[in-house]
């Protein structure tokens, strides 16, 4: 265990399916995000510095959709919300995938909204005040079908 002021992971938005992956080192800071979608969220790639200040790219998901520009952070930037929305993707028969996302810095910047959100959607917000967002956990295959999120105080 890592222990808090190394992060703490929370919630899993989506769904159960998917194969599960994590980061393996303590998230320090959070430095790039790139998505690839068009209707759902298809890949997940981030690149994260750990404790130790040493950085780690991390890819997950398929290679369908589209890939929209890196989104880089400046020093001192943090990602402080994440909203989006889960629900099915019957176009490819997933019951459940994450559909929409966008991401919220802490210079009022914003990245997406990426993805379409579904008729049958629930949408998620996850808006951090006491912390910033450092890094992910998801669970998916050819798409995203659930993430969450490590919080750093």
């Amino acid at each position: 265990m890592w222990g808090a002021s190394n992060g703490i992971k929370i919630g899993m938005w989506g769904a159960s399916n998917g194969t599960s992956h994590d980061i393996v080192e303590p998230p320090k800071d959070l430095i790039s995000i790139q998505i690839k979608s068009i209707d759902t969220i298809d890949r997940l790639t981030f690149t994260y510095k750990d404790t130790k200040d040493n950085q780690h790219a991390v890819s997950w998901g398929g290679n369908l959709g589209n890939d929209h520009p890196a989104f880089i952070l400046h020093p001192n930037e943090y990602v402080t919300e994440v909203s989006g929305s889960v629900g099915p993707f019957p176009p490819q028969g997933q019951p459940y995938t994450v559909n929409s996302i966008t991401f919220v810095t802490s210079e009022g910047r914003t990245y997406g909204p990426w993805g379409t959100r579904g008729d049958n959607d629930t949408d998620f917000d996850v808006p951090v005040e006491q912390g910033r967002i450092v890094g992910f956990h998801a669970r998916g295959d050819k798409f995203i079908s659930a993430i969450g999120f490590y919080i750093r105080p």
